[in-house]
């Protein structure tokens, strides 16, 4: 894998620099490269008639116009225009394995970047991207998708610092002390509401179970006897992740409700003290903290970036990107080539600042070498803010949170570091492509949930679990995905 840059080089960025990308579009007195694009909007999103956006758009010689759709309402709204056919230029896409993109790239409904990116030499920017993602992303050996990367350091465990402390505990590094961590807080009223009602974790399909589940080997290849890859929710591995759930649910660890509680609703209850556990990126263990001080000024969040398991290791390794963005094939070749060039623009380094963070001097300023927010910026860069754009990989783009002091920041950063350490693996199932699995997961995958949570709550025994995966292993379906999970696996790891 390339070198990742680190965010000091940011810290080198002029951005007075920046007119000259403008001649990596289109000459400054060319019209400018009309794009109509669509984007996900987390939260509030600049207008085309934002300072921002008119700078940006005479920066790159470009005129972007984005429909922004909300984040719970996205997929949706993607699978609609695909099934439309009346695609904008360019499209953010979230996954490469949802089964509505994949059937449209194989329609031919986006562009075939690979002969075009070539060795790169075209979009110097673009080749130094994280290239795990370009290989992560590819569909049958090739590339459609423009990958919006970053580094691997992502998810942890939030546990309450000032918790272990009362408990006269150390952090916990394995999957032993953490539970034993979750027995003792479950038993007391640490939170100080006259009542034992803590809850001790709350695991979920996501992200939770990405984390905790490698601890019982998930990330290791199963194969059958002729060579077929087994989804990881088939394996026996998995099911000892089920079983240790089982055994926590029945200790009283586990929200009795735990599969009605969704992400935003398990935040809500780690914030208001009574939940022990958070699975969160680690940029937000800030944020979470200065929330938690309003309630109890003593708080203090402790960041798990592992946990020592029975078969491996609790913990996430991120794919090296998230989503990015893919081009119509109604466009010309010379349009696709102007929007290639656009990103390669976007994705220099000296454009990072710009594209995630805003005007130097309106939206933020730079303090002992990084950008920090000024009151107009935490208004207006919000997580929508770089969801239009391609920008450099920043190793830490998941670690840092822009609302924290330097040393906070390294702190932190040093705290996931160890996983460079651990042999961290990326969660395989993220990237691997089977047409058979998708078909079947989309018709059986809230029945295996509601199994699965069956089976934890204590309602079916773990043999009758056991015996459901080995009866899913008879569908057809999941017999043909054995080969193509086989397959894939082969030409993104290049081995059986």
């Amino acid at each position: 894998m390339k070198r990742m840059v680190r965010s000091s080089i940011w810290a080198s960025v002029v951005m007075l620099l920046l007119p000259a990308f403008v001649m990596a579009v289109g000459n400054s007195g060319s019209s400018p490269v009309k794009i109509r694009g669509i984007a996900n909007q987390y939260k509030y999103a600049l207008p085309k008639n934002s300072d921002f956006w008119k700078q940006m758009e005479k920066m790159y010689n470009v005129d972007y116009s984005v429909d922004w759709v909300p984040a719970d309402m996205y997929n949706e709204k993607i699978d609609i225009i695909l099934a439309s056919g009346d695609l904008p230029d360019i499209m953010q896409v979230q996954s490469m394995t949802r089964p509505s993109v994949l059937k449209a790239i194989k329609a031919g409904a986006f562009k075939d970047l690979t002969d075009e990116l070539g060795d790169f030499s075209k979009y110097p920017n673009l080749g130094k991207l994280n290239s795990m993602a370009w290989r992560y992303s590819m569909i049958d050996g090739n590339n459609y998708l423009i990958p919006r990367t970053r580094g691997n350091l992502d998810l942890a465990v939030f546990i309450r610092g000032d918790w272990l402390d009362r408990l006269g505990l150390k952090t916990p590094t394995t999957m032993e002390e953490y539970t034993n961590y979750l027995k003792l807080v479950c038993e007391r009223d640490l939170d100080g509401n006259g009542k034992i009602d803590t809850i001790g974790m709350i695991p979920s399909m996501s992200p939770s179970e990405g984390y905790f589940s490698a601890a019982f080997g998930t990330r290791d290849p199963v194969y059958t006897k002729d060579g077929g890859l087994i989804h990881k929710y088939l394996t026996d591995n998995y099911a000892q992740y089920v079983e240790y759930l089982r055994d926590s649910f029945a200790k009283g660890l586990i929200a009795k409700e735990y599969a009605l509680i969704k992400g935003s609703q398990q935040e809500v209850i780690f914030l208001s003290g009574q939940g022990a556990t958070l699975v969160k990126n680690s940029w937000h263990k800030y944020r979470i903290e200065q929330e938690l001080k309003k309630i109890d000024p003593k708080a203090r969040v402790v960041l798990l970036p592992y946990l020592d398991g029975p078969k491996g290791f609790a913990h996430y390794y991120d794919l090296g990107y998230f989503g990015g963005m893919v081009i119509s094939s109604k466009v010309s070749d010379e349009k696709m080539a102007a929007i290639l060039k656009f990103f390669d623009a976007t994705a220099s380094v000296d454009s990072y600042n710009f594209v995630n963070f805003g005007i130097e001097g309106i939206h933020w300023t730079m303090k002992d070498g990084f950008p920090s927010l000024t009151e107009k910026g935490k208004q207006e860069v919000t997580s929508s803010f770089n969801a239009p754009f391609i920008f450099a990989t920043q190793e830490f783009a998941k670690v840092d949170s822009p609302l924290a002091s330097v040393s906070y920041n390294m702190n932190t950063r040093e705290e996931m570091k160890v996983l460079y350490n651990k042999n961290s693996r990326a969660d395989m199932f993220n990237a691997l492509q089977s047409d058979a699995w998708l078909s079947f997961w989309s018709k059986t995958g809230d029945e295996f949930i509601a199994k699965e949570t069956d089976a934890v709550t204590g309602k079916i025994t773990m043999n009758q679990f056991r015996a459901y995966q080995q009866e899913l292993l008879r569908n057809p379906e999941v017999k043909v995905s054995l080969g193509e999970f086989a397959k894939s696996y082969k030409q993104i790891y290049g081995k059986k």
